[in-house]
């Protein structure tokens, strides 16, 4: 659009000044009538090579073309400097166009050389050299030549921010489909965690609940063969059978618990858990909480749940526990747990199957868990979760 529009302006300027140069000598011959038609048509073809879409192929010929025909004009009508105004308007459209500086050197340094024989040539037929006229001319061609480069760079540079701009549409489409993808990832990944979950505390109800329930029966069995020989004996049975009934029906209801939670926020999730044991137990428990909870991935706070829950059922059941603190410090690296209870203690943590699981959960993360105990100061659990970054060490204790 803006070639064609300054084709059409350089177009009106050849014409113009064409009919300048017919109408500034009285006396016309037949010849200089018939070179005006001539040049006036091939400034016409120019218009149209450098409007088609061949122009950055063709504007060399077209240039050319213009220079012989302007070179006519000095010919035939020697004395005027008219000439200079066409070679201006020339500058424009070979600044404008070009790329390659060699192509405007070797224009440029053609003018000079051609400037200088029109000179000559326009002395030696009429005598007389305008010399202010030539410069004001020149200065136009020059004026001219800064004007058709700082255009160039105009619409190169907006050739380049278009280019640029469809290239970030593009890329933020790009980034748009993969943050779907990735959204559609997470939420896969998030559903498989709770589907994991749910198959663990399926396992872990078939381990513990079921063996309650295995010893339970066996029990009953017990207490059935020795109701009549021993009925003070059966009557421990029956006692010992019902802890182990109220024992399974805990466990049983706090892993309902936890698959009803699912939804719950993990803040809500823990409290829940403590006021359920104070209700249960009678456990005493406080909870602390540092840092941004919404930082923790849901598998982590799935396995964290499930830790503290383990670790509040190990304190009431092997430690004997009145009293448990729970704090979670979580940063923007580091997710960091200590779990302490006011139990018996031990002096020789030896893990069974609930500390294990805790290890493995934690492990799975990348993540350390370390148990402390000693008699009569307790039991206490640390643990540390990487957020961002998962290193596993193999060895060492």
């Amino acid at each position: 659009m803006r070639l064609s529009l300054l084709s059409s302006i350089r177009l009106f300027m050849f014409i113009l000044i064409s009919f300048i140069y017919y109408t500034s000598v009285e006396n016309h011959t037949t010849l200089q009538l018939t070179f005006v038609i001539i040049a006036v048509l091939a400034f016409c073809m120019n218009h149209f090579l450098l409007v088609t879409s061949l122009v950055k192929k063709f504007f060399i010929f077209a240039l050319t073309l213009d220079v012989i025909f302007i070179l006519g004009f000095v010919f035939f009508f020697p004395g005027p400097t008219l000439y200079l105004l066409l070679f201006g308007v020339d500058a424009v459209t070979l600044f404008l166009i070009a790329e390659n500086k060699r192509i405007i050197w070797g224009f440029s340094l053609a003018f000079f050389f051609l400037w200088a024989l029109c000179i000559s040539y326009t002395y030696r037929i009429t005598g007389s050299l305008d010399i202010m006229e030539n410069l004001t001319n020149f200065a136009f061609i020059m004026f001219e030549a800064v004007v058709g480069r700082l255009i160039h760079k105009l619409v190169y540079a907006q050739e380049k921010i278009g280019t640029q701009y469809e290239e970030l549409q593009e890329t933020h489409h790009a980034l748009k489909d993969a943050h779907e993808q990735l959204q559609h990832y997470s939420n896969q990944v998030e559903e498989l965690t709770l589907i994991q979950e749910r198959n663990r505390i399926s396992g872990e109800i078939h381990d513990t609940v079921g063996h309650k329930m295995t010893a339970l029966l066996v029990q009953l069995q017990v207490a059935k063969e020795l109701y009549n020989i021993q009925p003070e004996k059966s009557k421990q049975t029956i006692l010992l059978c019902e802890e182990l009934a109220r024992n399974a029906l805990q466990e049983l209801r706090l892993s309902v618990r936890t698959l009803k939670d699912e939804n719950r926020s993990f803040v809500a999730t823990i409290r829940k858990i403590l006021e359920d044991y104070q209700n249960m137990t009678g456990l005493k428990s406080s909870f602390q909480l540092k840092g941004n909870a919404s930082q923790i991935p849901t598998a982590i706070q799935l396995d964290l749940t499930r830790i503290i829950q383990e670790s509040v059922t190990n304190a009431v059941r092997h430690g004997q526990a009145t009293e448990c603190n729970v704090t979670i410090e979580v940063s923007d690296s580091t997710l960091e747990a200590f779990i302490r209870d006011n139990g018996t203690g031990s002096t020789n943590v030896s893990p069974g199957f609930g500390l294990k699981n805790m290890r493995d959960r934690v492990q799975e993360h990348g993540g350390q868990i370390v148990f402390e105990s000693n008699p009569q100061q307790g039991f206490i659990i640390r643990m540390s979760v990487p957020l961002k970054e998962i290193q596993w060490q193999m060895g060492g204790a």
